[in-house]
C-alpha cells in the first residue's frame, strides 16, 4: 500500500478512541437505550469509526454487501432507493441493517450530506452479542418491524404519503420579521394574514426561533411584558428538520415532542413550515382500499377497472369533504395512484422482456391539473421526463431504453383510460423528452427571449411535478427556474397577457356570459373562463415571488403569508374557486351518472337560482383578480 493510500486508510477507518464516550451516546439511541453497561461494552469492543466527507458514498446500489451495520454518530446521510424515493438520516439510525438479514447487495445509496462519523459494527459479531442478549433481540426485531412500515412503499397505504419530502409537505414559504419587531408590530402582522405563526429571523435569513399566538399570550398574561416588548425577547427556540426528512420522520418528531409546528430549514434558512393538520391533510388523501388494491393490480387490464371506478371515488370525495378542494385533491391522489402503478408495471414489462433497467436517474413527470392536485374526472395526459445529464443517449441502447420506456407509459396510460394530449404534450414527444441539461438550456431561452407562444407553454409547463423517479432532478430543473426569473421577470408578464386571453364569463352589470355549444344552449367554460384563471394568476404570482407551492389555494395562502395579497382578497378568490370546482364536479358527476361524457360546459338556466347567483358572483371576483394581476405586472416589471 502507497503512502497516500495508508494515510487514507488511517484516516477513514480507526479503532473506537473513547470508549466511554461512544457507550453514552448509544445508550441514548433508540436501539441501544435498554441495554446494561456490560452489554453496551461488548459491542463497542467490536466497532471501528468511519469517516466519510461530504459527498462521498458510504455504499451504492448493486455493491456487494459489506457484512457489516453502521450506526450514524455524526452528521446527516441520504438514503436514495431504486424507485427514486430519498430518506435523510440523522444521529441514531443504523444503515445495512436489512441487508444483515439475508446478506442481498445494497438496493439503496448512501451518500453524506454533511461530514459524516459512523461507528461500523461487524454483522457477525452484532449477531452473536444479539444472540446472548434478548433484549437486543427485542429491540431489533422492533426496529426492523419500524422499518417495513415506515420505509417500505408497497407495504402499507399511506406509506407513500409518509415518504414524502417535508419539502413536497410544507406551507412555503414560511412568514418572517426581524428579530427586533415588537409583540404589538408581530402580532398585527399575524392577525391580518391570518396565520398562527411568525418565523423571526436575522438579517443574514437565518433562523432565530418560532413565533406562536401561545407565545403572545404567555408573554402578556406570565411575563408580564408590554406590547413594545422586542419578539427576540420572548421567542422559543424553533424545532425543524431538513428539507429531505420523510413525513414519518416529521409526524413523529410532532408526536414525541408534542409540538405543532415544525420549520424546514436548509442551511439554516427557513423554506417552510409544517403543522399537524397539514400532516392530517396529507394523510387523509392517501387513506381507502383502493390505494391498496391499486398498488396491488399486476396488469394493465386490472388498472383500467380501477379507472372505471372514478364515478364512485368522485362522489365519495365530494361527500366526505366539506370543502370541493380537498375532494379535489382526494380524486388527484386516486389518478396520480393509478398512473404511477402504471409506470411500475411498464418498468416489470421491460425488465420481463430483457431490457433491463434504467440505464440512470429519471424523473418522469406530470403537469398541470395533476401537479396542481386539482384533476376531476376525465383528465387527459400532460406529461414529460427529465434524464440525468449522465445518461449517454449518444449510445443508442440507452436512448432506445427511454424511448421505450415513454412509449409504452404513453402507450398504457391511454389504455387504461388516460387518453393520449391532443396537443401531443407528452413524454413520447421529443419536446418534452429531455435531459436535466437540456430542460435547463431550453427553458433559458425562453425565460431569456420569451414571445406569446413560449409563455402559453409556459403556462402549460411550469406546474410539473414528479409521478415516478428522482425527485432532486425536479427540484433541480425548479430551483434553476427561479433563479433565471428572478434576474429576468419578462416572461411573467407575456404569461399575464396569456392569461387576459382568457376572460370570465361576465360582462357589463357583472351579468354571466355565455357562449351557445352545437345545439345552440348557453353554456358557461368553468375551466376556461374560471378555474384556469385563477390557476394562472396564483401561478404567475408565485413564480414571481419564488413560492414552490403548486396547488393553486396553497400558493394563495403562501401568498398571503409573505404579504403579497391581502388576506381579504385572497379569501374572496379561494370562494370563488371552491364554488366553481364544486359546480364543475357536480355538474361531472351528473354526466357520468346520465352516461354521457363528462366535459367543463355548464349551462346556467339548468342551475338554482342561488347556483346561479354564486356562479356569477366566482365570475365577478376572478374578473377583479384578473384586473388586479394585469395592473401589478404592467407595473411590476417594467
Amino acid at each position: 500500500m502507497s503512502i497516500i493510500g495508508l494515510f487514507h486508510s488511517l484516516l477513514y477507518t480507526m479503532p473506537i478512541a473513547n470508549t466511554h464516550t461512544i457507550i453514552d451516546f448509544l445508550s441514548q439511541s433508540t436501539l441501544f437505550k435498554n441495554l446494561t453497561y456490560t452489554e453496551l461494552t461488548q459491542i463497542v469492543n467490536c466497532m471501528e469509526q468511519q469517516i466519510l466527507a461530504q459527498g462521498e458514498y458510504l455504499f451504492q446500489i448493486g455493491e456487494p454487501y459489506k457484512k457489516c451495520v453502521y450506526i450514524l454518530q455524526q452528521g446527516k446521510i441520504q438514503l436514495k432507493q431504486d424507485s427514486g424515493q430519498i430518506f435523510t438520516l440523522m444521529p441514531g439510525e443504523l444503515l445495512g441493517l436489512a441487508n444483515a438479514l439475508d446478506t442481498s447487495p445494497y438496493a439503496s445509496t448512501a451518500m453524506a450530506l454533511t461530514p459524516v462519523i459512523l461507528l461500523v459494527v461487524p454483522a457477525q459479531q452484532l449477531r452473536d452479542v444479539e444472540l446472548s442478549c434478548p433484549i437486543l433481540f427485542n429491540e431489533l426485531n422492533r426496529f426492523i418491524a419500524h422499518y417495513i412500515r415506515h420505509r417500505a412503499p408497497h407495504r402499507q397505504v399511506t406509506s407513500r404519503t409518509l415518504t414524502l419530502p417535508a419539502r413536497v409537505v410544507m406551507k412555503s414559504p414560511l412568514a418572517v420579521c426581524p428579530p427586533e419587531a415588537t409583540l404589538a408590530e408581530a402580532h398585527k402582522m399575524m392577525r391580518s394574514r391570518k396565520i398562527g405563526s411568525l418565523g423571526i429571523t436575522n438579517q443574514t435569513g437565518n433562523l432565530l426561533g418560532l413565533l406562536t399566538f401561545a407565545n403572545i399570550a404567555d408573554a402578556a398574561y406570565v411575563a408580564n411584558t408590554t406590547s413594545e416588548t422586542s419578539v427576540i425577547d420572548i421567542v422559543e427556540q424553533s424545532h425543524t428538520v431538513p428539507p429531505e426528512t420523510p413525513l414519518w420522520q416529521v409526524e413523529e418528531y410532532q408526536h414525541t415532542q408534542g409540538i405543532k409546528y415544525i420549520v424546514v430549514v436548509e442551511d439554516q434558512k427557513p423554506l417552510g413550515i409544517i403543522s399537524q393538520t397539514d400532516i392530517l391533510h396529507n394523510l387523509i388523501a392517501h387513506q381507502g382500499i383502493i390505494f391498496a388494491e391499486i398498488l396491488s393490480a399486476t396488469t394493465f387490464l386490472e388498472l383500467k377497472s380501477h379507472r372505471k371506478r372514478i364515478s364512485s371515488i368522485a362522489h365519495e370525495a365530494r361527500e366526505n369533504n366539506h370543502r370541493a378542494s380537498m375532494a379535489a385533491r382526494n380524486i388527484s391522489e386516486f389518478h396520480l395512484a393509478l398512473q404511477r402503478r402504471c409506470v411500475e408495471l411498464v418498468l416489470q414489462e421491460m425488465e420481463a422482456e430483457g431490457l433491463g433497467f434504467s440505464p440512470t436517474n429519471y424523473a418522469f413527470f406530470i403537469m398541470g391539473s395533476g401537479s396542481r392536485k386539482e384533476m376531476m374526472i376525465n383528465p387527459d395526459q400532460d406529461n414529460g421526463i427529465i434524464i440525468a445529464d449522465n445518461a449517454r443517449l449518444e449510445i443508442d441502447e440507452n436512448k432506445r431504453w427511454f424511448e421505450s420506456f415513454c412509449n409504452r407509459v404513453n402507450y398504457y396510460l391511454d389504455e387504461i383510460g388516460y387518453i393520449l394530449c391532443p396537443g401531443e404534450i407528452m413524454a413520447r414527444n421529443h419536446m418534452f423528452h429531455k435531459t436535466l441539461g437540456q430542460w435547463k438550456q431550453q427553458l433559458a431561452n425562453i425565460i431569456r427571449h420569451p414571445t406569446p407562444k413560449s409563455a402559453r407553454w409556459a403556462n402549460i409547463f411550469l406546474d410539473f411535478d414528479l409521478l415516478y423517479g428522482d425527485n432532486e432532478l425536479i427540484t433541480s430543473l425548479r430551483k434553476f427556474i427561479y433563479e433565471e426569473l428572478k434576474e429576468r421577470p419578462q416572461l411573467l408578464r407575456m404569461m399575464v397577457q396569456d392569461d387576459a386571453e382568457g376572460q370570465p364569463a361576465v360582462g357589463l352589470f357583472n351579468r354571466l356570459i355565455t357562449e351557445k355549444d352545437g345545439e345552440g344552449r348557453a353554456k358557461v367554460d368553468i375551466k376556461r373562463n374560471g378555474l384556469r384563471i385563477i390557476a394562472d394568476m396564483a401561478r404567475i404570482y408565485a413564480l414571481n415571488n419564488g413560492i414552490e407551492a403548486r396547488n393553486t389555494l396553497d400558493r394563495l395562502a403562501a401568498l398571503v403569508r409573505q404579504g403579497v395579497l391581502s388576506a381579504t382578497f385572497m379569501r374572496s378568490i379561494c370562494v370563488a374557486f371552491e364554488e366553481l370546482l364544486d359546480l364543475l364536479l357536480e355538474h361531472q358527476l351528473t354526466q357520468l351518472r346520465e352516461q354521457q361524457i363528462p366535459d367543463k360546459l355548464i349551462e346556467p338556466k339548468t342551475l338554482s337560482p342561488l347556483h346561479q347567483e354564486s356562479l356569477r358572483m366566482a365570475m365577478r371576483a376572478i374578473k377583479e383578480s384578473q384586473e388586479k394581476l394585469q395592473v401589478e405586472f404592467d407595473t411590476a416589471l417594467f
